[in-house]
């Protein structure tokens, strides 16, 4: 697998101030990056794992994030959408713009400064839910088929609704540091390839450690500082996530979800679990699963 660079350069047009594209594609194709752009982008039809400076979880369709600049972030779809199936594609709507795109000192005027301290949040990442996310939704479908200074306020508008909205979280923990280099991004990606596709087995962290071609104290120490969390939390997260997917989706046993996940003691998947979701497993399953109706 050929792995993309971790600095992605983003493209604008003359004409344009910043850069606006619909994505279909049969997958996500790009790999552990950042970019020194702001990046909005609303997932229509796609779901898998997002990882977002030290936060992990799953996405899925509806889901708009807005990621500052230089925020490693890596999106990596369920298997199915690696295996060729035609019913399986994702569509992205995503704007990137600089942090002047719109002129130096445009966003520390008095009636921009809402917008200005949700772009300075936006440095650990923000997750846009609720009614927001809804109106948002429509609001960058339409972008698509605007020019000129219609498109340009458009965006604005966008910026200050999101601003003027409570329901948004942040995601990164306020102590996270991006460490990263260029040279680091074949490691980072081909551990995160290994681990997504191989979650649900044994994993040993001397396998992990070779994939980066490295010792396994010296593998420990470098995810630490890269990601801002171990390896095993990381892991663990990965695996958990998919067990609150298996119970919402499908309300399988705790016992059943716990082996398909990669785990092989219950009481130790009950413990990870609640301490991740502060839920126990079955609390989880009661809670949100919810019986097809027939």
């Amino acid at each position: 697998m050929v792995m993309n660079p971790i600095l992605e350069k983003v493209s604008t047009f003359p004409s344009n101030s910043f850069a606006l594209k619909e994505e279909i594609l049969p997958h996500i194709k790009i790999g552990w990056h950042f970019h020194p752009e702001y990046e909005l982008t609303l997932f229509t039809e796609s779901s898998g794992k997002r990882f977002i400076g030290d936060h992990t979880d799953n996405f899925g369709p509806g889901d708009l994030l807005l990621i500052g600049p230089y925020l490693p972030h890596y999106m990596r779809n369920h298997e199915i959408y690696y295996k060729g199936d035609d019913s399986s594609r994702i569509r992205a709507i995503v704007v990137h713009f600089s942090k002047d795109f719109i002129g130096e000192k445009f966003f520390d005027i008095p009636e921009t400064l809402t917008i200005k301290k949700l772009l300075q949040n936006s440095e650990r990442g923000i997750h846009i839910y609720g009614k927001t996310q809804k109106k948002v939704a429509k609001m960058m479908e339409a972008l698509l088929h605007l020019k000129g200074y219609s498109r340009l306020m458009s965006l604005i508008d966008i910026l200050q609704t999101i601003a003027t909205s409570e329901e948004k979280r942040l995601l990164s923990s306020l102590g996270y540091r991006n460490t990263f280099a260029p040279h680091d991004a074949n490691r980072i990606n081909a551990v995160f390839d290994y681990v997504l596709r191989t979650f649900e087995t044994q994993i040993k962290l001397e396998d992990v450690a070779a994939i980066a071609h490295m010792s396994v104290s010296a593998f420990c120490k470098f995810f630490k500082s890269r990601t801002g969390k171990t390896f095993s939390h990381i892991l663990n997260e990965i695996r958990i996530g998919h067990a609150c997917k298996l119970f919402i989706e499908q309300g399988s046993s705790v016992s059943n979800v716990c082996y398909s996940c990669g785990y092989n003691s219950l009481s130790y998947f009950n413990r990870k679990f609640k301490a991740i979701t502060k839920f126990s497993p079955l609390e989880y399953r009661n809670r949100f699963y919810k019986e097809p109706k027939v």
